[in-house]
């Protein structure tokens, strides 16, 4: 069983990164000059993702990319805890919960932006 949600985390895995890296290749020739290099572009780019200036369908890509992430994250957890690894389960948790708290303010404002 453990195999199946770790399959399932790459899965989501895969798809998420796919996801991301098209809007953040979609919306890099938009992003600031001082954000287009690599290091600072990577903390940049949420805030830009999600401004209203940003299209509605690359904010869509963008918070799906993000709840493929979360779901990525709840599987490694199962997955631990289906192969008996309860410390390393718990410990993916917090890291579940966190990235749910960003997504779901990230789909707030996505809701803000449509208005």
């Amino acid at each position: 069983m453990a195999v199946v949600f770790f399959v399932m985390a790459a899965i989501a895995a895969l798809f998420s990164a796919v996801r991301y890296q098209t809007v953040y290749y979609s919306l890099i020739d938009s992003f600031p000059l001082q954000f287009r290099d690599e290091p600072t572009s990577r903390y940049a780019f949420p805030v830009l993702a999600l401004s209203p200036s940003t299209p509605l369908a690359l904010q869509t890509d963008y918070k799906t990319a993000l709840w493929a992430a979360c779901a990525c994250i709840l599987c490694i957890s199962l997955g631990l805890f289906a192969a008996q690894n309860m410390v390393f389960g718990c410990l993916c948790l917090p890291g579940f919960v966190w990235t749910v708290f960003s997504t779901v303010k990230a789909w707030t404002t996505y809701k803000e932006n449509c208005k």
